[in-house]
């Protein structure tokens, strides 16, 4: 492809806007909505009658990525594309302002730059300091004059739908367009399935939208006979080093190259998808994953609680290995190391606020590529109900290969009762490591089980007997 003018409109914060409403039907008719505007089929067609009274007309951009809310367009190089970039913007609103008439909550960005090829113009949109665009925020909050949205809670009521079975339900603008046509099935709109992550998801698995759940509470029912069946498990997951491995490929010059490492992350983001919601599907008679956002590298979904871990490590696994399945230096970092993932992980139960289980993931998921540099998969996580809203100060972040080096003696303290754990728990003193660690050797020779708390003390002493009592809860 040759160069041009490079725009890129995406939908930003967008854990934030999917956790808007309440229930999951929003949620599933904003996922919906997301993957349909971006979707690469029907992209180029709604963005002709989007772009149709401009003079300059772009194009969709084949060297981007795919990922949910992403818009990547293209200016073919001419005289439109002077140096102040002033068809680009034009493009950009216009595009921007087409979206906001179908999402009218949404957080959206706009970046542009010329360049002989999208990569070159990727790295500078996306620097701070050289790259140009705009942002389109949502209508702030405000005291309204007209009655509250009855979903949402945040914009004024501008119309009535009936929601299912509920009538009139007075709504704002954006829940208008969650709540219509989309929010019953995954996809549904008009007996029509179209694209979306959820969609997808059952087409590679080959189930039917009659095998997903229509509340979270049907979802945390999912669980195992051994447990309450009222939790649930939100997991955020991104790409580690991502930017260095996009800036590695860039130093090589070739501008194809860019298109085909985004096309095989993407793939890879999905492949692992399906990977670990088939090691955890088993005999459900329901789907026991929720994709609510998959784009490039990032996946935000909800899944139930007992079989999360399983999800969790899977995934990530299966993203390393399809990561190292490409040939090259787009299948390294710079520093030689593999291509992983890393991931957030909240248990907490199905009526706690999904907007701050989604807060809470980000922050372990930052939290996990902090501790380990980005270099090495590994899991942040919180259970709520046990933790509260902050994990303990001593709470590690462990990596996949922690996780399966520590699997058997996880699997041994599962067979521990509840109240054998609680007495573990209690001889913990944070303060006091050589003394905790001195009960915890008593308890175990007491119990003849040296098994089920050894490994843990030998790895990294009462602070990692102390993580794996609270990990195991949901370890299945």
């Amino acid at each position: 492809m040759t160069g041009g003018m490079f725009i890129d409109v995406a939908a930003v914060r967008i854990g934030d806007y999917l956790s808007r409403t309440p229930d999951l039907k929003g949620r599933r008719g904003a996922s919906a909505w997301l993957s349909h505007t971006s979707h690469r089929t029907g992209l180029p067609d709604w963005l002709a009658t989007a772009t149709a009274h401009l003079r300059t007309r772009p194009e969709v951009n084949p060297e981007a990525g795919e990922a949910d809310g992403l818009i990547p367009l293209r200016i073919p190089a001419g005289p439109a594309d002077g140096p102040g970039g002033g068809a680009a913007e034009e493009v950009a609103r216009t595009v921007v302002d087409a979206l906001r008439r179908r999402l009218p909550g949404v957080w959206l960005r706009a970046n542009w730059a010329a360049a002989d090829s999208y990569l070159a113009a990727y790295r500078v949109m996306h620097d701070p300091g050289t790259g140009t665009g705009l942002e389109a925020f949502p209508p702030l909050p405000d005291l309204p004059v007209l009655a509250t949205c009855a979903r949402c809670r945040v914009d004024p009521a501008v119309a009535t739908i009936d929601i299912h079975e509920e009538q009139n339900v007075p709504v704002c603008a954006d829940c208008e367009a969650r709540y219509t046509d989309r929010y019953r099935q995954p996809g549904l709109w008009h007996e029509h399935v179209p694209v979306g992550a959820e969609t997808d998801l059952l087409r590679a698995l080959s189930l039917t939208p009659r095998q997903v759940v229509q509340h979270f509470t049907e979802l945390a029912a999912l669980g195992g006979e051994d447990g309450d069946r009222n939790h649930l498990a939100t997991v955020y997951i991104d790409g580690n080093g991502l930017g260095a491995l996009f800036d590695h490929v860039a130093r090589h010059g070739d501008g194809d190259l860019k298109a085909r490492v985004s096309a095989r992350v993407s793939a890879a983001t999905r492949a692992a998808l399906v990977e670990a919601t088939r090691v955890v599907l088993g005999s459900s008679r329901a789907v026991p994953v929720i994709p609510h956002l998959v784009g490039g590298d990032d996946v935000l979904v909800s899944v139930v609680a007992d079989r999360a871990w399983r999800f969790v490590t899977t995934y990530l696994e299966a993203f390393a290995d399809q990561m190292r399945g490409i040939d090259g230096p787009a299948g390294l970092l710079p520093d030689g190391q593999q291509v992983t993932a890393s991931a957030g992980l909240v248990f907490a139960h199905a009526k706690f606020p999904f907007r701050r289980s989604v807060e809470l993931a980000e922050v372990l998921l930052k939290k996990a590529k902090r501790d380990h540099k980005g270099r090495d998969a590994a899991v942040g996580w919180l259970d709520v109900t046990r933790d509260g809203e902050q994990p303990p100060r001593h709470r590690a972040t462990w990596t996949t290969q922690e996780l399966a080096a520590l699997g058997p003696a996880l699997a041994a303290l599962a067979t521990v009762p509840p109240s054998g754990r609680a007495v573990c728990e209690r001889l913990i003193d944070p303060g006091r490591p050589a003394l905790s660690t001195a009960r915890l050797r008593e308890q175990a020779r007491r119990l003849d089980r040296s098994d089920v708390l050894d490994p843990f003390l030998t790895h990294g002493g009462p602070a990692t007997v102390a993580d794996a009592l609270c990990l195991v809860r949901w370890w299945r």
